[in-house]
């Protein structure tokens, strides 16, 4: 599950900072990307694609709806499972929402960008 990966990176991070040894978002995004199993290339690929990387809790974000959508895609998850993932990203983006969405949205003319279809 990918929230269990996530969770695993950030206290690999929380460990290391613990001790002096800093870990910049940019290289957590990396080593994330990266270290994404084969069945998630195509969205690693998209990702990387860009001209900037994302954030590390754009990116923790991202990835928790894409984990929702491929399991609601394959069937392959129940509705508790699907109603915990959504608890849990929408948990992730509360009080970061309004710093990096007022960024977005000035950096767009104040337009919404539908990243459904990413």
């Amino acid at each position: 599950m990918i929230s269990t990966y996530l969770n695993k990176l950030t206290t690999c991070r929380d460990e290391l900072g613990s001790v002096g040894i800093t870990t910049a978002d940019d290289e957590m995004v990396s080593l994330a990307l990266l270290s994404l199993p084969k069945s998630w290339h195509s969205y690693q690929d998209s990702v990387n694609g860009r001209e900037k990387l994302p954030d590390w809790e754009w990116l923790w974000s991202d990835l928790m709806q894409e984990e929702i959508r491929r399991s609601t895609r394959d069937g392959s998850s129940s509705k508790q499972d699907d109603e915990e993932n959504l608890a849990f990203a929408s948990k992730v983006r509360k009080g970061k929402g309004k710093d990096s969405h007022s960024k977005s949205s000035s950096s767009h003319g104040g337009k919404k960008i539908d990243k459904s279809k990413v």
